[in-house]
């Protein structure tokens, strides 16, 4: 049976456009001002392709760091199935671009919980 189709992105928007109007947009699209400033700001430790791609991977998942930062404002003002639907999209897609951002940046990605994070069976082909 598919999961009913629950619409986090409408509310993490009425947060947003309240406090930054039509700016909130930026949360749902690509931000190339945004890359091209951080890309601009990496080059001087990092070569071009290198401060793009973390420049991309810091930047590919706004609306999900947007829903985070909306609940922890407003928990609130999202539903249970809200929660629930915006943590998944959250721990589909943000934690790989994190995890390559800091990688491309010379930092090691390690298990420090304990809970198998880096477990070689759980990695798709």
């Amino acid at each position: 049976m598919k999961k009913p189709k629950v619409e986090v992105m409408d509310q993490v928007m009425a947060i947003f456009r309240e406090f930054v109007a039509d700016r909130a947009v930026q949360l749902t699209k690509a931000i190339p001002d945004a890359q091209s400033i951080m890309r601009k700001s990496l080059r001087t430790e990092h070569p071009e392709e290198t401060a793009q791609d973390i420049a991309f991977h810091l930047t590919d998942w706004n609306y999900d760091a947007a829903f985070i930062v909306a609940l922890l404002l407003f928990p609130e003002r999202f539903s249970r199935a809200q929660i629930r639907a915006g943590v998944e999209r959250f721990v589909i897609h943000a934690p790989n671009h994190v995890a390559a951002a800091a990688k491309l940046c010379g930092w090691p990605i390690a298990d420090i919980f304990q809970v198998g994070a880096l477990n070689p069976d759980d990695q798709e082909n």
